[in-house]
């Protein structure tokens, strides 16, 4: 896989991920939930959306499950997860110190 297309890969599963826990907690916090953790479920959810995208791109473009395409699944999720971590709530933290 193409360096460009890993990374292309990272940044979208790194934002979906982000926008889809926020999601998720607005719509708890909405029924009067909380999340048990959030680092767990954006560790889920940014496991399960990349390997969700690495599957479907390999479909796509016809790639074989190689030991090479495996490892660069497995760095996607976890670099998905620790991008996904520092994401939504640091930045608006940050916008928030500025504003002030």
């Amino acid at each position: 896989m193409p360096i460009q297309v890993f990374l292309v890969m990272l940044l979208a599963c790194s934002i979906f991920t982000s926008l889809i826990v926020e999601g998720l907690k607005k719509m708890l916090d909405n029924k009067g939930k909380q999340l048990a953790s959030s680092n767990i479920t954006v560790a889920v959810v940014a496991i399960v959306l990349a390997l969700a995208v690495s599957v479907g791109y390999a479909f796509y473009v016809g790639l074989t499950f190689t030991v090479q395409y495996i490892i660069c699944i497995i760095a996607l999720c976890v670099l998905s997860w620790l991008c996904s971590m520092v994401g939504y709530d640091k930045v608006m933290q940050a916008l928030g110190q500025l504003s002030h």
